[in-house]
């Protein structure tokens, strides 16, 4: 059975070729280059169904490829400055899966109500629907949205009583329903937003 080794009295030459034989190392196997992630199916196809029912369509700016989580989503772009938009995070699943984290959709002339679809956009820490023209109740299933840290639905036309569910949402720092037609006392459960700030 052969082994490595200088070979004895071989020389300097053979020494070499052992020790080179001995340390070379097949090339790794080219990697797979990796896919760039994508927005989780379930969440692509809310956000759709959710601007279909308003009728209005993404700039192209943030949905450059038909994928949502792309352009000005997944960029250094501040949601803050744009009236129109999502943030995505795309460090689900081993940097595979990408969730909505933020929808802006601000002083655009929105009509209708707050779509059932958003309630599986539940990776949401910020959720801006200020100024529009929002009709309906604020749906109880807003507070499955427990991630939501900034919701604001300031200056609408929502109506009704505001949900007991609004106490789920222990991580509101920021909570706006000012200029709306909601009527009756604030629900008590709002004691329960420890974190809110304003």
């Amino acid at each position: 059975m052969g082994r490595c080794g200088g070979g004895g009295g071989h020389g300097r030459q053979l020494l070499l070729l052992a020790v080179l034989a001995c340390s070379w190392v097949a090339p790794a196997e080219a990697q797979p280059q990796r896919a760039a992630p994508r927005t989780d199916p379930v969440e692509a196809a809310a956000l759709n169904a959710i601007l279909r029912r308003w009728r209005t369509t993404p700039p192209t700016t943030w949905n450059i490829s038909g994928e949502p989580c792309s352009g000005t989503a997944v960029d250094e772009t501040d949601i803050n400055i744009i009236d129109f938009g999502i943030k995505c995070d795309c460090s689900f699943n081993n940097g595979t899966v990408c969730r909505i984290v933020r929808l802006k959709v601000y002083r655009l002339d929105v009509v209708g109500q707050i779509p059932e679809e958003l309630q599986n956009l539940t990776h949401l820490i910020h959720l801006n629907l200020g100024m529009n023209y929002l009709t309906g109740s604020l749906p109880a299933f807003i507070g499955e949205l427990t991630a939501l840290q900034y919701l604001s639905l300031g200056v609408n036309a929502l109506t009704g009583v505001l949900p007991r569910e609004l106490g789920n949402l222990k991580n509101l720092t920021s909570l706006s329903i000012s200029t709306n037609k909601f009527v009756g006392p604030l629900p008590e459960v709002l004691e329960n937003l420890t974190k809110l700030e304003q």
